[in-house]
């Protein structure tokens, strides 16, 4: 059965809000607020519906120009068919909703974007019988893609060279800098680089294990599972922003990674703890040659009881899951005056910043679409004592 409704909101996830005729919610993917469509159920909740737009009857304003003919169909791009200027307005209402909702107080957001043509640094494909593309939008479906627009291109041919000489069915992950360096891998056995300075398969590692990411405070070093800042115009500002808001001679950082936020922070302050789980990622950064951090590699959960100095300032950038309760309880007790935090999940920093508000008030907020076309966002948060 077809209906027709108006999409009303945009969810986060990337899916258009729209009203069934009993009165429940429809999700429906691919559409944005201001559009009339029609749809069909394809999958029937008590409380709510998703759905499947049949027909555009009417467009909505904050729809874009198709920059690629695979929109709607790869699943990577599913905020594509909104015009980037929405996207961020959308993206930015995330972000203030979730604040809203914990009863966070905050000023003006600043708004951070950059043009979204190969701004991506590093990407997964999928190679099939010498083709190389993506699945599709909530399938394992292989879906070959010739060219992707927000995918730095030197990347894509990469990918194109090695796909061209293989057989049968992998997945491949690329990162690259921006002097062309690339590090590749494939869950596959292949002997040789194909253009890659290192080369990660299933025989082993060829060429180089690790390549230089240049930044305005410093080089730091990605391996083949180092997690980096993907989008090549704008992770910069979030080093900018820990730097700008940074003082004192004692600070923490806790889930450091391989030390992109810490060149900036141990730029300002005199002495740096900077803690990860991972000991690759630590490895990696000692390279950065900061001789005033000290690196740990352990669990910010299992650090925090140690830890007997005061800190003037605390960094953190937690995965997505946001800050284990032991770690607002010690952040609150630490006598910090500034507190830095880096999310990529809005619902989890407003969980953590409710969890620090008897102690700290936010009075700085950045909302960074540090990846168009998708519906996630990036937050760099100031919180004062």
């Amino acid at each position: 059965m077809t209906n027709e409704t108006y999409i009303k909101d945009t969810a986060y996830g990337g899916y258009g809000v729209g009203t069934m005729p009993d009165g429940r919610i429809v999700f429906i993917p691919h559409t944005v607020e201001g559009d009339t469509v029609c749809y069909t159920v394809t999958e029937d909740k008590k409380n709510f519906t998703y759905g499947a737009m049949t027909e555009l009857i009417k467009p909505s304003e904050k729809r874009g120009i198709s920059y690629c003919q695979h929109l709607g169909v790869c699943g990577g791009c599913t905020f594509g068919h909104i015009a980037q200027e929405h996207q961020t307005e959308i993206k930015k209402n995330f972000v203030l909703g979730q604040l809203k909702r914990a009863g966070i107080t905050h000023p003006e957001p600043e708004i951070i974007s950059a043009d979204f043509r190969e701004f991506r640094n590093r990407a997964t494909f999928r190679i099939r019988n010498g083709n190389v593309g993506f699945y599709k939008f909530k399938s394992n479906d292989f879906l070959p893609v010739a060219d992707c627009p927000v995918i730095k291109k030197s990347i894509v041919e990469k990918a194109k060279a090695l796909a061209s000489v293989m057989n049968g069915s992998c997945a491949l992950y690329i990162t690259e800098n921006e002097e062309g360096m690339a590090l590749g891998s494939i869950d596959a056995p292949f002997k040789g680089l194909c253009g890659f300075s290192g080369l990660e398969t299933a025989d082993g590692i060829h060429g180089v294990k690790t390549v230089p990411f240049e930044s305005k405070y410093g080089v730091f070093h990605a391996g083949f599972g180092t997690f980096i800042q993907g989008n090549r115009y704008l992770s910069g500002r979030l080093q900018d922003f820990v730097y700008e808001n940074s003082e004192g001679t004692n600070a923490l950082e806790l889930y450091c990674g391989s030390g992109f936020l810490t060149l900036a922070l141990a730029k300002k302050c005199g002495k740096v703890t900077a803690a990860e789980i991972s000991r690759d990622a630590i490895a990696l950064a000692k390279r950065t040659g900061l001789e005033n951090v000290n690196w740990l590699a352990t669990p910010s959960e299992s650090l925090i009881p140690r830890l007997k100095e005061r800190y003037d300032v605390i960094v953190v950038d937690p995965p997505r899951t946001g800050l284990d309760k032991k770690v607002t309880d010690f952040i609150k007790t630490s006598g910090a005056k500034k507190v830095i935090y880096i999310s990529c999940s809005p619902d989890t920093l407003a969980r953590d910043i409710k969890r620090l508000s008897d102690q700290y008030r936010v009075t700085k907020l950045a909302v960074a679409d540090m990846f168009p076309g998708s519906y996630h966002v990036e937050s760099a948060v100031l919180l004062e004592s």
